[in-house]
């Protein structure tokens, strides 16, 4: 067998290098013009060029004279500018999130959903919205149903690491646990929305879907706090994660602990996807998709692949959330999400069966 010369080698690092530069430039480049577009996609007529100068006026002290700059500015820092934020922070997590548990799991179908963590921050929306009840005493509807769904969506990662500690559990182990307990909540769930009002119901089918409509100024410090302990957390890991590719035995052999570095990535999994539930819903494929995308210029380097995985899962909300505002009757985001990234999940899917890749 010939082998190639180290200075083609050196140059094909480099190429790669300098196409993954290339992506990170244009993706950051498409995500700037994208989120500023956004702000001018509403029901109220306001243009890129008007999005633009709210912005400059905001950090140049203007105040807005007229009645109408007084509802552009309203409109665009006011109602879409915390949405754009937010689409950037649960982007950010569901991505990075994804793109973990297909590594630890070794499963390209993995996603941050996987382990049951939306089907019980579900069931804690519905007793809060159907039956009325708050975990925590003394919460109102609005507080106690964002509560329910974080504390419930903990209790998927809890059993696993409880389980965890009487007996080593393999990656498809803790997969099956957590797929146990969703189809345990998913029961339950339906059980009470079988009584529940219509408008009970509408409200938890809508919360189901995912939706960025509620998400104001008050819920941005949390999401983008979660958002940066996810992305810095997992890159921090991502060459233990790297090594895990190779197998339990050779992590071991290396002086990482497959097993205990699985459980601290669930752990910060169940805690973003928690927190994202808890102000969006459950908004599909993005966790699932947006790493596969990613894939196709990064390969399978943890190190680029996880935060070019957060650049792809908040250009696919912001995209999914830019149309659903296009379209009449207030659709959530999670339903466009979903028809974006069926699709294309189908496509890498067949992709990575004919080149046997990941």
């Amino acid at each position: 067998m010939t082998r190639r010369p180290p200075s083609i080698h050196r140059e094909e690092y480099f190429a790669k290098r300098k196409m993954q530069v290339i992506v990170v430039i244009a993706l950051l480049a498409v995500l700037f013009v994208m989120e500023i577009y956004s702000l001018s996609v509403n029901s109220f007529t306001v243009t890129f060029e008007e999005s633009i100068q709210v912005i400059i006026n905001r950090i140049n002290g203007v105040e807005p004279q007229t009645y109408v700059d007084k509802m552009i500015d309203y409109v665009v820092m006011e109602v879409d500018m915390p949405r754009a934020i937010g689409a950037i922070a649960i982007g950010t997590i569901l991505a990075v999130s994804g793109a973990v548990m297909q590594t630890v799991t070794r499963n390209p179908l993995a996603e941050p959903y996987t382990i049951g963590i939306s089907s019980a921050a579900l069931f804690g929306v519905t007793i809060s919205i159907a039956l009325g009840i708050s975990l925590i005493p003394g919460l109102s509807k609005d507080v106690a149903t964002p509560a329910n769904a974080f504390i419930f969506a903990m209790i998927p990662a809890i059993a696993i690491v409880v389980a965890t500690t009487f007996r080593r559990l393999t990656p498809n182990m803790m997969v099956l646990i957590g797929i146990g307990m969703m189809y345990v909540f998913s029961a339950f769930t339906t059980l009470i929305k079988f009584n529940a009002s219509e408008e009970s119901l509408q409200e938890i089918y809508i919360w189901s879907l995912g939706t960025l409509t509620k998400v104001g100024w008050s819920d941005i410090p949390p999401l983008m706090i979660t958002a940066a302990i996810t992305l810095i957390g997992f890159f921090l890991l991502s060459k233990q994660i790297n090594i895990l590719m190779a197998g339990d035995n050779v992590c071991q052999s290396l002086g990482v602990n497959p097993f205990r570095l699985r459980i601290i990535c669930f752990i910060l999994v169940s805690f973003g996807v928690a927190v994202c539930v808890c102000y969006s819903g459950t908004i599909g494929f993005v966790g699932l998709v947006a790493p596969h995308i990613t894939r196709l210029f990064t390969g399978n380097n943890n190190r680029i692949l996880i935060p070019l995985s957060a650049i792809a899962g908040t250009l696919l909300i912001l995209l999914g959330d830019i149309i659903v505002r296009m379209l009449p009757g207030g659709l959530p985001a999670g339903v466009i999400t979903a028809l974006i990234g069926s699709p294309l999940f189908l496509y890498f899917l067949f992709r990575q069966r004919a080149n046997k890749n990941f």
